[in-house]
């Protein structure tokens, strides 16, 4: 049931698995591309004790929490992934540190923030630094072999993070197998990881499988209409749509002759001019259902992960996860999509995000506590045994499992955009930062103007407003304060001050 999508591409998979098979990332300072998955290369490690869990993390990035059945939505997107998370501890208010995923994934292995690892921008980010400790890296030490099937970009090996596993699966290397705008999917990542785990099964592992099946455009790989009904618009979902900045509906009228409020969304420029599309309500409609639509088809996929997990006996031994690096936006405060960390994305629609996980000898159990993408790690790490490096900035979050203890009074997002002389959408320099406890919510966005840097707050009552629609930080006074103190006390802690400014 979870192998609906496969079919027509599986011998370009099997080509494209032979290769990398053959040639897997061995990361060593300097080192050059080694022969990793041959049987004999490398270090095959023999369990050594019924504590030895192996670990499948399964990375949907761009899945927001409340589009799937598990975390209360109506439409039916994920019925694999709800079954299979009615045996996980099901973490419901976890939240991740940026709207991009490159300083997310670094912060998920690192267990740090953006601001303390550094690599927030795909075009100018330096590898990191190879004495900078991973989770990769804590498994490789204890005897797992890692194997990771990612979809390149933010996942891709030169920014030394996949390149710390034994094996790198990478489709989008090879333009006969994957064919879309670069981003690659687990229509190509899934077929290969499931043959990999069902010849590894013996060995102690750990394997990542990553896609972007759930990230803009809509209507690729595969497009699926469940949830569109009778879409009269002309607009092409084959390509991606943003704003970038709050923007404002203007009233058109639409073909029936009535007034609508109408955004105007920009997509990549045609001959050099930014070009700029109206979208009435009926496409942003369709535009939602064609996001559930990928995240039904992504579900398939998954599902026949977890058929794979149960039939080769590996449920006994192994921890599995499910997350997602972030979310997305559908016209809240007049934005969509996520622009990167450049203005104004940090509400919870995109930083809310799903974390499910199976441990054998730990009961279902809904975990409501505050985390945060750096506790992912440590907590893992703590279901398994094995203690955090010293360098973890993360906390486990199992006494909020066991006993219902708080970790975290407060969670925090932040991250800085240094946009290229050639960005078409947006030009400035600009930080963005929030901090969130149960009660309160401050979103701090600075931009640096040609006059001079222009500072917005946005404080929200979340209590009173979960959904996050009404600033109230100028009815609040001194709860924006004590929101403001909260994060400058953060980046003190974290010295990250030359990047947060001081509130």
């Amino acid at each position: 049931m979870g192998d609906k999508l496969q079919t027509g591409r599986q011998s370009r998979v099997d080509r494209l698995l032979t290769i990398c098979l053959g040639f897997a990332l061995l990361v060593t300072a300097g080192a050059p591309l080694l022969a990793a998955e041959t049987e004999g290369a490398g270090r095959k490690p023999e369990r050594s004790s019924t504590n030895d869990y192996n670990l499948i993390f399964i990375s949907l990035t761009n899945t927001r929490a409340d589009h799937l059945g598990i975390y209360g939505y109506q439409r039916n997107t994920s019925p694999h992934i709800d079954r299979f998370a009615q045996k996980c501890l099901v973490f419901r208010n976890v939240f991740s540190h940026a709207s991009w995923t490159l300083p997310v994934v670094l912060s998920l292995f690192t267990s740090q923030y953006p601001f303390t690892h550094g690599l927030m921008n795909r075009e100018e980010a330096q590898p990191l630094p190879e004495p900078v400790t991973t989770f990769v890296d804590v498994l490789k030490a204890k005897g797992y072999f890692t194997a990771a099937f990612v979809g390149d970009r933010d996942y891709s090996p030169k920014f030394g993070l996949t390149s710390r596993f034994h094996l790198v699966f990478d489709p989008v290397k090879n333009p006969d197998l994957e064919d879309w705008k670069g981003y690659g999917v687990l229509e190509n990542t899934m077929p290969a990881a499931r043959d990999w785990l069902r010849r590894n099964k013996d060995k102690k592992f750990f394997l990542l499988v990553q896609g972007y099946d759930t990230h803009c455009p809509f209507a690729t790989p595969r497009e699926n209409r469940r949830f569109a009904r009778d879409y009269r618009g002309k607009i092409d979902f084959t390509k991606c749509y943003w704003t970038f900045e709050r923007t404002r509906p203007v009233k058109m009228r639409s073909e029936t002759g009535l007034y609508q409020e109408v955004y105007l969304l920009k997509t990549k420029p045609t001959e050099g001019d930014n070009y700029e599309v109206m979208f009435y309500p009926e496409d942003v409609n369709q535009m939602v259902a064609l996001y559930d639509g990928e995240i039904y088809n992504a579900d398939q996929l998954i599902g026949g992960l977890f058929d794979d997990i149960s039939s080769l006996g590996l449920e006994r031994k192994t921890l599995v996860v499910f997350y997602s690096d972030h979310g997305d936006m559908f016209g809240k405060h007049g934005r969509f999509m996520r622009g990167g960390p450049l203005r104004g994305t940090f509400y919870d629609d995109v930083l809310r995000i799903p974390l499910l996980i199976y441990h054998p000898d730990v009961p279902a159990k809904t975990v409501t506590g505050l985390g945060q993408v750096i506790d992912i790690a440590p907590t893992l790490l703590d279901l398994m045994g094995l203690k955090s490096p010293s360098s973890f900035r993360g906390k486990s979050l199992m006494p909020a499992v066991t006993n219902q203890m708080p970790v975290n009074d407060c969670v925090f997002a932040g991250s800085a955009f240094t946009p290229s002389e050639k960005n078409p959408f947006f030009q400035y320099n600009s930080t963005i930062v929030s901090a969130r406890n149960e009660k309160w919510k401050l979103i701090v966005e600075r931009v640096s103007l040609v006059p001079g840097p222009q500072d917005t707050f946005e404080l929200y009552h979340l209590a009173e407003d979960p959904d996050e629609l009404r600033n109230v930080a100028d009815k609040n006074p001194e709860a924006l304060k004590a929101m403001k103190a909260a994060i400058n006390t953060w980046s003190q802690e974290i010295k990250a001050e030359k990047s947060v400014p001081n509130l």
